[in-house]
């Protein structure tokens, strides 16, 4: 098996790589099949003056197991990805499972609206044809869109991601809150790692994308410290509404956790007006996307954002594969 990395996924990818090394090592006397250390491979992405994509494999794939790690946040990663996938078949190779921590578009999952488009579903199917044999996911926005792939899902669980961290910092008088009826199974399945913490949501009334018309709580927070948790974090409007919220019914304190931190118009503004202590994101998005304006200045990051990686599960699971282990019980919660 040979790993690459995407233009969008580079650091996440060698991280990757150093947590199988380390597994490698724990599980030498188990027939482990790989040989030698694990890097990332050499993919060069060139790139013509009118921004034509041009992926180049600078090593032999052929009878080989790719794995890919590519999120899919922008139109010129989801290109790169159906590219880098022709080019691998071409070169011959045995298997090509695509590792797309954030998958774009799955958001899209129904037509909400007259004559709109299902871009999960198209996603999915552009990536099939393109010659994807399997693909590994981190919390869509929707379940039921695995359902749109005719090829093996393995759809992670990223609570696993940041119940260590809350675990670690002994957050007492505990509540999980869902912040939409969409949300309730993540957040409840959250609470179950937790059998002192109570659970309550938030029913909210939407005008549009981005839009909330009004918000109403379903429980009691009084006294409590608040965990919002949710698969995604986009200009976190209605999140800082919903800690505003939580905070006039009595809450202590409220952190969000959100497994993509997409963070998209005003979200760092909004952030650091909100009364929410922290906000939780892994970095299924890489957080050097948000690190430059785009005219080569350093963007600081607020201070009340933090990162907790996802490797861990992702290097568990491609180790899983490779091995013929339960992914499921490798990264049980």
């Amino acid at each position: 098996m040979k790993i690459f990395s995407g233009s969008s996924s580079q650091e996440l990818t060698d991280k990757i790589c150093v947590i199988l090394n380390k597994q490698q090592l724990k599980h030498s006397s188990m027939g482990i099949v790989y040989d030698g250390e694990i890097t990332p491979g050499k993919l060069k992405i060139d790139k013509f003056s009118d921004g034509e994509i041009l992926p180049l494999f600078q090593e032999s794939v052929r009878d080989e197991d790719i794995f890919f790690v590519q999120t899919t946040n922008s139109s010129d990663n989801i290109m790169e990805t159906l590219l880098v996938i022709d080019a691998a078949k071409r070169s011959g190779c045995k298997s090509f499972t695509l590792v797309a921590p954030f998958q774009a578009y799955s958001r899209q999952d129904k037509t909400d609206h007259l004559r709109s488009s299902i871009g999960s579903k198209m996603l999915a199917d552009i990536l099939s044809t393109a010659g994807m044999n399997r693909i590994i996911t981190i919390d869509l926005h929707a379940s039921a869109i695995q359902g749109f792939y005719n090829v093996p899902v393995i759809h992670l669980n990223g609570n696993k991601i940041f119940i260590d961290y809350i675990r670690e910092n002994h957050i007492e008088d505990l509540t999980i809150v869902a912040p939409d009826q969409g949300a309730v199974k993540r957040a409840s399945d959250f609470c179950k790692a937790f059998p002192d913490a109570s659970f309550a949501m938030i029913n909210k009334k939407r005008i549009k994308p981005n839009e909330i018309h009004s918000m109403e709580l379903v429980g009691d927070v009084t006294g409590r410290n608040v965990i919002i948790v949710d698969d995604m974090a986009d200009t976190l409007g209605t999140m800082c509404k919903a800690a505003e919220l939580l905070m006039n019914k009595g809450a202590k304190s409220v952190r969000c956790i959100a497994t993509h931190g997409v963070l998209s118009g005003k979200a760092f503004e909004n952030l650091n007006k909100s009364v929410m202590t922290e906000l939780l994101v892994s970095d299924t998005i890489s957080p050097s996307n948000f690190m430059d304006d785009g005219f080569g200045t350093p963007v600081p990051l607020p201070n009340k954002l933090k990162y907790i990686s996802c490797d861990n599960i992702i290097a568990k699971s491609i180790w899983g594969l490779v091995n013929k282990k339960s992914i499921h019980e490798l990264n049980a919660i």
